[in-house]
């Protein structure tokens, strides 16, 4: 996928959310004393990823770029970045990343980042663990206030809605409500696309993740509420976002889970989803 990280990488989301709930996340390779030996953690983020990983201007930016960088100051070692291309699923991914590393060769990461957290997932990938909650994400609709009054789903306006191609919000969408807004939704091959569309006037509303709508809209978004929407029907619209290591590294998913709580608690977490445009929505304790 090219929202969540791409087009692919949302249908599996979409599948995991639908069959189990919410979604999965990422692994490691190597322990924490082998890392600390080394000077350096290396890192699995998803290619073309905004806001969470990303190239601008040739450089890797990104929420879970910065987050990788504080995760290894508090290491005290240096980091290094992995650019995954998303997978057909999920456990691809986790394959690829941190267990086995690519069929084609090459190495694996010590750690994955934007893994969906969710415990029967973890189960049936017992070759790596699930770790590390940082962000509850969820889906949005920005809209033009002019032309939606509304901010419900249900409400959606007898206009143009944009949607991230194969995304979840297409699928749901193309069948809610009797399929009356089959007809006016609008696709883009991302989200920014279609945000720029709604600026543009060309839609009345977008329809997606959150992260990827506020971080596109940016201070434009004064203009073009955004408000959290569910999907009826299906088991979950909203999940949480972590992190995995290889089964082997559990010393490391627990240094690692530390330093994300530190970052948390010393407002470095937030306030790295600040810089990007995205508000930071932590997990509640249970």
């Amino acid at each position: 996928m090219t929202a969540f990280p791409t087009r692919r990488h949302l249908l599996s989301f979409a599948a995991a959310a639908l069959a189990a709930g919410v979604l999965p996340r990422r692994a490691g390779a190597r322990p924490l004393d082998d890392v600390v030996a080394a000077g350096r953690l290396m890192v699995a983020v998803y290619r073309d990823n905004p806001p969470f990983s990303y190239r601008k201007g040739g450089a890797l930016v990104g929420v879970d770029v910065d987050l990788a960088r504080a995760i290894a100051g508090r290491l005290g070692v240096g980091v290094e970045f992995m650019e995954l291309t998303a997978g057909e699923a999920v456990s691809d991914d986790l394959r690829n990343a941190v267990w086995r590393g690519p069929v084609v060769g090459g190495g694996v990461a010590d750690v994955m980042m934007h893994v969906p957290y969710q415990k029967e997932f973890g189960l049936r990938n017992p070759e790596a663990v699930l770790f590390g909650p940082y962000q509850r994400e969820g889906f949005a609709l920005a809209r033009n206030p002019m032309r939606m009054t509304q901010p419900m789903l249900a409400s959606l306006p007898d206009e143009p809605v944009g949607v991230e191609i194969d995304s979840i919000p297409d699928f749901y969408l193309l069948g809610a409500f009797g399929g009356r807004l089959r007809e006016r939704l609008v696709h883009y091959m991302t989200i920014p696309e279609a945000v720029e569309a709604l600026v543009k006037g060309d839609v009345a509303a977008v329809v997606a993740t959150q992260s990827q709508v506020e971080a596109a809209l940016g201070d434009r978004a004064a203009g073009f509420p955004i408000t959290p929407v569910t999907f009826p029907g299906m088991m979950a619209s909203s999940w949480d976002i972590g992190m995995a290591v290889k089964e082997n590294s559990r010393d490391l998913a627990y240094a690692v889970g530390d330093a994300v709580t530190a970052l948390l608690e010393d407002g470095t977490l937030p306030e790295i989803f600040r810089k990007h445009g995205v508000t930071h929505n932590a997990i509640p304790v249970e």
